[in-house]
């Protein structure tokens, strides 16, 4: 058996070292990372544990230069996902994209009537991705309209503030009244201080307790 050479086997390390370094180097520069990048994530958004899926949709998100069309078309079926995380992820992604307004639109605002989870975060998110379309999504201002009048969901200041973003001019009379019914109310709650403050101080006039001398003097009498 031949005895142990170190000397040998440093120089052997030393070669494999720079061999993977260069492959690795090699990789960097050559494999196209960005394109393995979103089918990676795709793929962990349509069979990833919900946690997991709801992280692809909020990077599939963030991918600055990938095809649009590719990432909206992943995206879209989880707005229906049984996942809440997923949903809310896919609603703020949408609005990160914000490209399409025909495909991606109407789902969103179907997606905020068919929320039944009281702790939901899903309708706001998706107001919010569509005031991120800005006037490429004003053919939908008269639904957000109807909401804000109805205010079905006790959440009328955001899709009035969608409506700002996409069609400013319809907006303006409804911040207006928002304005002067806030106004309104700070002025009533203003009045009923007042009156409560009023109320005690003659209260405190017409009912004044018993001084420590007259209290003494019932008490003896007694």
């Amino acid at each position: 058996m031949k005895p142990f050479n170190s000397k040998f086997s440093r120089r052997a390390i030393w070669r494999f070292s720079l061999v993977a370094l260069f492959i690795s180097t090699l990789l960097i520069f050559a494999v196209p990372w960005q394109r393995l990048k979103v089918p990676a994530l795709i793929l962990c958004l349509n069979h990833g544990t919900g946690y997991t899926r709801g992280l692809a949709a909020m990077h599939l998100g963030r991918i600055d230069d990938g095809d649009p069309k590719v990432l909206v078309t992943a995206l879209l079926p989880h707005l229906k996902d049984k996942n809440l995380y997923v949903r809310e992820m896919t609603a703020i992604s949408l609005g990160h994209i914000h490209q399409y307004p025909e495909q991606v639109v109407p789902p969103l605002l179907a997606c905020i009537d068919a929320e039944t989870n009281p702790a939901s975060l899903v309708p706001n998110y998706a107001l919010g991705a569509i005031g991120q379309f800005r006037t490429n999504a004003r053919p939908w201002s008269p639904i957000l309209v109807g909401m804000i009048e109805s205010n079905r969901f006790h959440y009328w200041l955001n899709p009035l503030g969608a409506l700002k973003s996409i069609d400013p001019e319809t907006a303006k009379p409804l911040i207006e009244k928002r304005d002067a019914d806030y106004s309104n109310g700070v002025k009533q709650a203003q009045a009923h201080f007042d009156e409560v403050a009023r109320r005690r101080a003659l209260f405190l006039r017409t009912n004044v307790p018993p001084t420590n001398s007259a209290a003494a003097t019932n008490a003896t009498h007694s």
